[in-house]
């Protein structure tokens, strides 16, 4: 199994990081459930990162060559570009090959990102795990009115850090053999 024991330390910081957010009890409460629904996103087989495309410094892009370099079975989906990082491009989450058995990462606008989670849950996606800006108000609606439909949600709780965020990336623990940092974000 993928060990996340550091979402534990990251969680506690991020969380603690902003004022009036949670007590100290209510931190490691949700440092627990980040790490139940991180585990659960690595034990699907396959994933998909939803945004990745051709341009080495996009989210997207770091993301699936990040999951790539840890050896992870996972495919790019975009029907914009027809490759990234060397891999053939999906068009949409209709044609993976086990969506049920698949998780995915999204790195696309509020708009796109809610079709994306609209055909997830059709596809009965187990689990989707939304980077820093993939997310508004009905994306969240969405997320919140669709409980009971197996598919677990994971999205960020602070805000992003800018220039800061963008400078250790999605790719600040790879060189780290226990930390499978696929994805870039912690939430709930």
């Amino acid at each position: 199994m993928r060990s996340l024991t550091f979402f534990w330390v990251v969680a506690s910081v991020l969380l603690s990081a902003v004022p009036g957010l949670c007590a100290p009890s209510e931190v490691q409460a949700r440092a627990l459930q980040v790490k139940r629904k991180a585990d659960h996103f690595l034990s699907a087989p396959s994933f998909a990162v939803v945004g990745a495309s051709d341009d080495e410094t996009k989210f997207g892009t770091i993301v699936l060559k990040t999951m790539l370099e840890k050896g992870l079975d996972v495919v790019p989906v975009n029907p914009f570009v027809p490759t990234s990082q060397g891999q053939p491009c999906l068009h949409s989450l209709a044609d993976l090959p086990d969506p049920k058995r698949t998780s995915i990462s999204v790195v696309t606008q509020p708009h796109v990102t809610l079709q994306i989670l609209k055909q997830a849950t059709e596809l009965g996606i187990p689990a989707v795990w939304l980077q820093p800006g993939a997310e508004d108000a009905a994306v969240l609606d969405f997320i919140a009115g669709a409980s009971g439909t197996g598919t677990i949600y994971i999205y960020s709780i602070a805000p992003p850090l800018g220039a800061v965020r963008r400078g250790v990336g999605p790719v600040c623990l790879a060189d780290d053999p226990a930390s499978p940092d696929v994805i870039s974000t912690l939430g709930g």
